[in-house]
């Protein structure tokens, strides 16, 4: 069997921008004094990023979690032992 691999390159902006309107988000692009900004909205929720598949990432983190995402102290010194493990 072979294994699907997806990896975040130039061609996943699209299927991620089709995705976050298919979802009811309006995408904007603005480019001020050279920096490139991508906004999603919807309703009262508006995700901020540097591109749609981040976009699309705040998207599912906060369908996901809700309004509260954010990450407690457990789960911190957790992710920090995981993966930065002299941090713990």
């Amino acid at each position: 069997m072979v294994q699907e691999r997806i990896a975040a390159a130039g061609n996943t902006d699209v299927p991620a921008y089709l995705t976050l309107t298919k979802l009811g988000y309006l995408v904007e692009r603005t480019n001020s004094d050279g920096q490139e900004h991508w906004a999603a909205k919807k309703g009262t929720l508006e995700l901020v990023a540097s591109g749609p598949l981040e976009l699309l990432g705040l998207c599912l983190l906060r369908n996901e979690r809700g309004p509260c995402w954010q990450a407690g102290d457990s789960e911190i010194d957790e992710f920090l032992k995981r993966f930065y493990r002299s941090a713990g």
